[in-house]
């Protein structure tokens, strides 16, 4: 269990290190060398496959569609099916065990 701990919380901190370099933001991101960086945004500016990721993965924080957080890259349409069904069910169970 603490295991699985500690493997959760670093890989949080490695995203937020990797995002810090995404970002130009150079005064929290000391610890990588400058020819990586660079070498990274000459990556993350000329891979098409990966702004393509990006601006959906971005589309779908930002959806104004919904109130509710849709977990990063999962769509309206997929979190508005999984509430649905969630709701479905505990219609069913209230009904059921009301009876």
């Amino acid at each position: 269990m603490i295991r699985k701990i500690f493997d959760h919380r670093m890989a949080r901190q490695l995203q937020q290190m990797i995002k810090d370099v995404h970002e130009w933001r150079d005064h929290l991101t000391i610890w990588l060398r400058s020819n990586i960086k660079k070498q990274m945004h000459v990556h993350w500016e000329t891979n098409e496959g990966f702004k393509r990721r990006c601006l959906i993965k971005r589309a779908n924080r930002d959806s104004v569609r919904s109130s509710k957080n849709t977990n990063g890259s999962a769509t309206f349409i997929k979190t508005k099916a999984r509430l649905v069904c969630t709701l479905f069910h505990f219609v069913i169970k209230f009904f059921v065990f009301k009876i």
